[in-house]
């Protein structure tokens, strides 16, 4: 049985990557295909010293193939070439360091260039990635493949009435390309309330006040419960600057809730035709997007029952039957290239 080693980043880092790769895991396991074991660095990436120990930890590890799931590219400098994939999620950590140079190169070689350059197989979580991965490192991201994210299984098909009087936003992130700012002012004034999975600065929160904003904040909750989120909302808003894939879009769809989103890339290619997509920068677009959410019914019964069917392609079957055929194309390779 062919042995996959998924390499994680260190506990306390996210959730996100390890909840997608855990239910690919567990699926492809099932197959009696693939025995797949997980790898989890000891140390956050937060010093180049911690970075090197990352490396020699790995290092150490031997047999099978080596999948690096995102975040920890540079563990590919520990690994065997020909038995590893790596997997780009995005290229946010170049885009936030464009005006600081020795950052930039620090990240442009240690996580993007070398470990591509290594590893066997590249692929990427969607075409917006791979296009930026162009880009930054020009014709070496030809390798790349584009194999998108799937949904936890734990999401499924929730139907709920939906509350026109008095409905129940669900916003998924506090980060600043998360955009909550500009959704704070949109809905000022409408009879909503609006709920947030995420840390709240001190300057968010003061504007939710002062616009008085009926809310509730959510921080550090299990799987289990962000699913209950999702269930108890009426729609959801992910109305985001930038994004590697955007999987709430997903996932709203999965359960039945109908979604706004924006519309640029990848959300746009994973909404499918099935979410309400807006400028995310125009405050009154945002706006009349909820409003027709909320106001529409053909509109809105047309957006949950396209984006259920939109959510298939994204499913852990779907998606790990890609993954299993990359796993044994590097199996075989393996094989014909060692002496006999």
């Amino acid at each position: 049985m062919l042995q996959v080693r998924y390499i994680f980043r260190s506990i306390g880092v996210g959730y996100s990557l390890e909840n997608l790769f855990g239910g690919i895991g567990e699926y492809l396991s099932g197959t009696n295909k693939v025995h797949v074991s997980d790898v989890v660095v000891p140390y956050i990436s937060r010093s180049i010293r911690k970075v090197w120990l990352n490396v020699l930890y790995v290092k150490k590890i031997k047999g099978g193939v080596f999948h690096i799931t995102g975040d920890i590219h540079y563990t590919a400098l520990a690994t065997k070439p020909s038995k590893t994939i790596l997997t780009i999620p995005d290229c946010v950590m170049l885009n936030r360091t464009k005006s600081q140079p020795i950052r930039f190169l620090a990240f442009w070689l240690l996580w993007y260039y070398l470990p591509i350059r290594r590893a066997a197989v590249v692929t990427a979580i969607s075409e917006k990635t791979r296009q930026e991965l162009y880009r930054y490192i020009g014709k070496l991201a030809d390798k790349v493949t584009v194999i998108p994210c799937n949904y936890d299984p734990a999401f499924s098909y929730c139907p709920r009435a939906f509350n026109k009087t008095y409905p129940n936003l669900l916003h998924i992130g506090s980060a600043p390309h998360k955009n909550l700012s500009r959704l704070i002012k949109a809905i000022e004034g409408l009879p909503c309330r609006l709920t947030i999975l995420g840390k709240l600065t001190a300057e968010i929160q003061a504007e939710i006040v002062q616009r008085k904003i009926d809310y509730v904040n959510y921080v550090d909750v299990t799987q289990s419960q962000v699913v209950s989120l999702y269930q108890k909302c009426d729609l959801v808003t992910f109305v985001s600057l930038y994004e590697g894939f955007g999987l709430p879009v997903v996932e709203a769809q999965v359960v039945g809730r109908p979604v706004i989103t924006s519309n640029i890339s990848p959300m746009i290619e994973v909404a499918g035709g099935a979410a309400c997509l807006v400028d995310p920068t125009d405050i009154s677009a945002i706006r009349q997007g909820i409003e027709r959410i909320c106001n529409d019914d053909a509109y809105r019964a047309d957006l949950i029952q396209k984006g259920r069917v939109n959510a298939e392609r994204f499913s852990v079957a779907a998606v790990a039957t890609k993954y299993l055929a990359l796993y044994e194309s590097l199996g075989r390779q393996t094989r014909m290239s060692e002496p006999v």
